[in-house]
């Protein structure tokens, strides 16, 4: 038996081997990054608002975050924002403007990932009305969403100042939206339950009247059905009014959390989001 030539053989093989692994492998990564769009949230237009940006992290902590533009997973829609804070993250932009003593996410146990737009709305001799619209949907993956102390906010309308009156934390926005055990909670009321959230898209509108007189209102409508009405009341308390979606979770002061704890990873994917001055318009009417 010529050695050499088996040992040639047995050298070409491994070889391909080799070729075969390392093909494999960058195929597996372009396909990861084939199905991620982006990690600007700008790169999708026309949410009405001009610009956004991703909350409380420091402009050269960008590359930290967790936010990306992604294809479908669901297959619904060309494109998704995948909402995906991990255990730990966070960034060191200070609370307020340093008005809470140096609060950031960081030095206060928070787990956020938001898209904020850059401009507020103006809410104040004369009252506002807007449209403010969006698809979201929760993985039911096995761990999403299974710890009790998760209960984020999803969405925030925000009131402050800029000068004078109240200008710092300790406040609950003036009207948002919550994943609280399982449930969507939307300005004073459960509008889907544990057994819907999971696993499917659901269109929430929100259509406000933001004003300092007892003419205000609310009404919110999910997947096309009127479920809150509210109307004859203050809903605004300040000159302003800031818009942010995603995911924000804060330790609660009616709950004693287990020693070091830490919130967990978890995913919602948002689509479609947008506020107009008209129902029609909303990118979620398109």
């Amino acid at each position: 038996m010529d050695w050499s030539i088996v040992f040639k053989i047995r050298r070409n093989m491994f070889r391909l081997w080799i070729y075969i692994v390392i093909l494999s492998f960058f195929m597996m990564i372009g396909a990861v990054f084939a199905d991620t769009i982006s990690k600007d949230p700008n790169y999708i237009k026309d949410r009405g608002f001009g610009n956004v940006n991703v909350a409380n992290y420091l402009e050269h902590e960008q590359h930290k975050h967790n936010y990306t533009i992604i294809k479908d997973p669901t297959g619904k829609f060309k494109y998704v924002e995948n909402i995906s804070p991990r255990k730990g993250d966070c960034g060191n932009h200070k609370s307020f403007g340093g008005k809470m003593g140096g609060q950031t996410d960081c030095n206060s146990d928070r787990l956020r990932l938001e898209v904020a737009m850059d401009k507020s709305l103006r809410t104040g001799k004369k009252a506002k009305e807007i449209w403010l619209s969006y698809y979201f949907y929760v993985p039911n993956t096995e761990t999403n969403f299974k710890d009790k102390y998760l209960q984020p906010y999803i969405t925030q309308m925000y009131g402050y100042n800029k000068k004078g009156g109240q200008d710092s934390g300790g406040y609950a926005p003036q009207i948002s939206a919550s994943i609280s055990h399982g449930k969507l909670y939307v300005a004073g009321a459960y509008v889907i339950d544990e057994n819907n959230l999971k696993g499917q898209w659901h269109k929430v509108e929100f259509n406000v009247r933001f004003s300092k007189d007892y003419d205000g209102f609310i009404k919110v409508y999910i997947n096309d059905e009127l479920k809150v009405d509210r109307s004859g009341f203050k809903t605004s308390n300040h000159d302003y009014v800031h818009f942010k979606y995603g995911t924000y979770n804060h330790k609660d002061f009616g709950y004693i959390y287990p020693e070091g704890y830490q919130f967990p990873s978890h995913t919602i994917y948002f689509a479609k989001f947008s506020i107009k001055k008209d129902r029609n318009k909303l990118l979620t009417s398109k």
